[in-house]
C-alpha cells in the first residue's frame, strides 16, 4: 500500500478528495504490469492498494489524471446541455431527385415542425427538424457536426492543458524489490466462464500476456484457435469501433475470414455493418454499430440503426450463438443518464435472451482508454471511468463474461481507442475464453 497526501497549487493541504488517479505498478523487463486500487478518504489522502504479482523490481506510477477541482468542472461541463455534439440528417426522395439536411438532436430549439424519432418501450428519442416537402420516413443518412461549445471557465480551461494532465506524482523510492513467497500461492484453476465477478484488479501483464486472477485463461495465438472456439457459431459484435477491431482481425490480420460485400480494408467505412464468412467451419461474424448516437462526421447510412436492444430481441439465440457487446466512446459527450438508460435497456434486453435461450454466450467489453490529446472537455477519461462504473454496476450480477479492457488498459499505461496488438490479443483471448 502506498499513501500519497495532496496539496492545492498554494501548498495547502487539501481537506476533501476526489481527484481523479491512475495508478500501476510496473517492470518494463518483464514487459509486466497491474492496476492499483484506489481508497479515497475524503480528506485529501489516498491509500493506493498494489498486489505483487510477480517477482523483481516493481515500479509504481501514479498519475494525477485531473485534480478534483478539474473533475467538478467536467462533471458540471458534460451535465450543463444534452450534448456537446451536434448531428445533421439527410432527407431523400429518389422519386422526386429531392434530399434535404436538417439539424437532428436529442433536443432542438426550433418553431419549425419536428418529426419525432421515438422508441416508446426503451424510452429513447431524438428528433429532427422537418424538411418542407419530405415526410420524416424519409430519414436516410446521418452524420455528426460540432458544435464548437464549452461550458469551462477561462481559469478551468488552464487545468486541462495537456501538461497539466497525467502528472507523475512524485515519489522518494525508485522501485520495490519483490521477492519469491515462501508460501505456494495457488493460482486459478477453474477456467473462464460466464457468470463469473470480475474485481478489481481483475489481472496483470507478465511478458505481454494477460492473467486474469480470478479464473484461468488460454491465450489464443492463431487463426486456428480462433477457428476450433468458432466453428458453426453465429458471432454478432455489436457497439463501435472497438469491437470492429475483432471482425479486421479476423479478416485482415490472421485472415481466416471473407468478408461478405465490402472491398475495403481498414478504417475505411468503419460505420457500415460488417459480415465475414467461414464456409468450410461454417461461421459468421457480423458487426454492426449499437446506433444513435455515433461520432461520425461522414454521413453514414442511418436506415441501418437499431439499438442494442433491439438487435439483441431479434436473434433467438442458442448454444451456437455468440454475442460480444459494448458502447462507451460516441457516449462521453453526453449527460450521463443517457447511457445509464441505454445500459439498463440493453441488460433487459440480455434477460429477455437468456429466459428464451440460456445456452446463449453473452460478453460485455468494458470501453478503452483514448489518446488525451483529443478534447478533454468532451472526451475525457474521467467520462469513460464514470461509464465504465456503470457498465460493472448494471451488468455485475448477469450469466455474461466481462472484459475489463479498463483494467487491462491501465495496466499498460495504454492511451489508444484502437489499442496495439498484443493487447488487442489479449482482450480477445479473454473475450473467447468466455465464449468457448
Amino acid at each position: 500500500m502506498v499513501q500519497y497526501d495532496m496539496f492545492d497549487h498554494l501548498g495547502n493541504r487539501k481537506t476533501y478528495g476526489g481527484d481523479f488517479l491512475r495508478p500501476r505498478i510496473f517492470t518494463p523487463k518483464l514487459n509486466a504490469g497491474a492496476s492499483g486500487r484506489i481508497e479515497d478518504f475524503n480528506n485529501g489522502t489516498y491509500h493506493i492498494h498494489f498486489t505483487l504479482f510477480w517477482e523483481g523490481n516493481v515500479q509504481v506510477s501514479t498519475q494525477l489524471f485531473h485534480p478534483s477541482e478539474g473533475v467538478a468542472a467536467l462533471w458540471r461541463s458534460r451535465h450543463a446541455s444534452l450534448g456537446v455534439l451536434g448531428f445533421q440528417g439527410r432527407f431523400k426522395n429518389v422519386n422526386t431527385n429531392t434530399e434535404a439536411i436538417t439539424e437532428c438532436g436529442f433536443k432542438l430549439k426550433t418553431e419549425s415542425e419536428v418529426c419525432e424519432y421515438i422508441d416508446e418501450r426503451d424510452e429513447e428519442a431524438f428528433y429532427c427538424i422537418k424538411p418542407p416537402n419530405l415526410p420524416c420516413g424519409s430519414l436516410n443518412d446521418m452524420r455528426a457536426v460540432d458544435l464548437r461549445s464549452s461550458y469551462l471557465t477561462a481559469e478551468e480551461r488552464h487545468i486541462f492543458e495537456r501538461s497539466n494532465i497525467g502528472v507523475e506524482i512524485p515519489k522518494n523510492f525508485e522501485f520495490v524489490v519483490v521477492q519469491k513467497c515462501n508460501e505456494n500461492i495457488s493460482k486459478p484453476i477453474e477456467k473462464c466462464k460466464t457468470g463469473m465477478a470480475s474485481p478489481y484488479p481483475s489481472g496483470y501483464f507478465l511478458q505481454n500476456i494477460w492473467h486474469p486472477v480470478f479464473c484461468n485463461m488460454v491465450s489464443y495465438k492463431t487463426g486456428d484457435d480462433y477457428l476450433n472456439c468458432l466453428r458453426g457459431k453465429r458471432l454478432y459484435l455489436i457497439g463501435d469501433s472497438t469491437l470492429r477491431q475483432y471482425i479486421m482481425y479476423f479478416t485482415e490480420h490472421n485472415k481466416i475470414m471473407t468478408y461478405f460485400d465490402h472491398h475495403e480494408s481498414g478504417w475505411s467505412s468503419w460505420e457500415k455493418t460488417l459480415l465475414a464468412i467461414h464456409m468450410d467451419k461454417d461461421i459468421m461474424v457480423s458487426y454492426k454499430r449499437h446506433g444513435f448516437p455515433l461520432e461520425s462526421f461522414m454521413f453514414y447510412l442511418f436506415k441501418e440503426d437499431k439499438y442494442t436492444s433491439r438487435q439483441i430481441d431479434e436473434i433467438g439465440g442458442g448454444r451456437n450463438t455468440i454475442f460480444a457487446i459494448t458502447m462507451g466512446q460516441h457516449f462521453r459527450q453526453f449527460p450521463l443518464q443517457l447511457y445509464i438508460r441505454r445500459a439498463l435497456n440493453i441488460r433487459k434486453a440480455i434477460e429477455r435472451l437468456l429466459t428464451r435461450s440460456p445456452d446463449t454466450k453473452v460478453i460485455i467489453k468494458t470501453e478503452n482508454t483514448r489518446d488525451t490529446n483529443t478534447a478533454v472537455e468532451r472526451l475525457s477519461e474521467f467520462h469513460g471511468y464514470c461509464q465504465y462504473l456503470v457498465m460493472k454496476e448494471v451488468f455485475k450480477d448477469m450469466d455474461v463474461g466481462f472484459v475489463d479492457v479498463l483494467d487491462m488498459s491501465y495496466a499498460l499505461a495504454t492511451e489508444s481507442v484502437h489499442p496495439q496488438m498484443h493487447v488487442l490479443e489479449n482482450i480477445m483471448s479473454l473475450t473467447f475464453n468466455y465464449a468457448c
